[in-house]
């Protein structure tokens, strides 16, 4: 199921949108309207904890109820650390004070537009072209993990295949170690430090054997 996340602090606000939203998306999509939480961490916590996110709507003022201790953006900024790719939606009837931050969503809806009938259609579809496109790049990227991960295996990584990979498995927030992974550069540095070791074994036993 694909999940979209709604974020308010105002559980009448996350009602009607959830209807709304029920309304404008079809039913392959799962709408999540969530309250705060009162620290970024535990707020992100949350999040990490929901499987196929395609989307977020975040309203801007999440201070209003006295609970968070974050706005919007700020939100927004630390989800970016975790997911840089999906798309990201600030709500807010106050858009050019948010009009900065543009580099970090895809773009401010001013609540005072949403429920116009002309535009609702024309919203959908740029959301649906944005969620698609998402999915399209975790699609790549679940692909070009699972090439290295296999790789990894039964081969060395290159300096360069071994820090995607890393960058690939923090984008996919799962606990999968890849402290065993090793690079071509590593593997070089244990061999020389095994044969200075089977140097110094050697040059004991020849002082043994004197």
């Amino acid at each position: 199921m694909n999940t979209i996340i709604f974020i308010d602090d105002d559980s009448d606000i996350r009602a009607t949108y959830k209807l709304s939203m029920g309304i404008m998306f079809s039913d392959e999509f799962e709408i999540l309207c969530l309250d705060v939480e009162s620290s970024l961490d535990n707020m992100i916590q949350v999040l990490n904890k929901i499987p196929d996110k395609v989307t977020y709507f975040i309203d801007e003022k999440l201070k209003h109820s006295g609970i968070a201790s974050y706005t919007g953006v700020e939100l927004v900024e630390k989800i970016r650390m975790f997911d840089s790719k999906i798309p990201i939606y600030i709500l807010t009837s106050y858009s050019d004070e948010v009009d900065k931050y543009l580099g970090d969503i895809e773009f401010v809806i001013d609540k005072n537009d949403w429920d116009l009938d002309k535009d609702e259609g024309d919203l959908t579809k740029r959301f649906i072209r944005h969620i698609n496109t998402y999915k399209d790049i975790k699609s790549q990227q679940a692909q070009r993990f699972e090439f290295l991960l296999e790789k990894s295996i039964f081969s060395t990584l290159s300096e360069k295949e071994l820090e995607e990979f890393k960058a690939l498995d923090l984008s996919r927030i799962k606990n999968i170690s890849s402290e065993g992974i090793i690079s071509e550069k590593s593997l070089c540095e244990l061999k020389k430090a095994s044969d200075e070791l089977d140097a110094i074994f050697s040059e004991l036993r020849g002082d043994d054997d004197k």
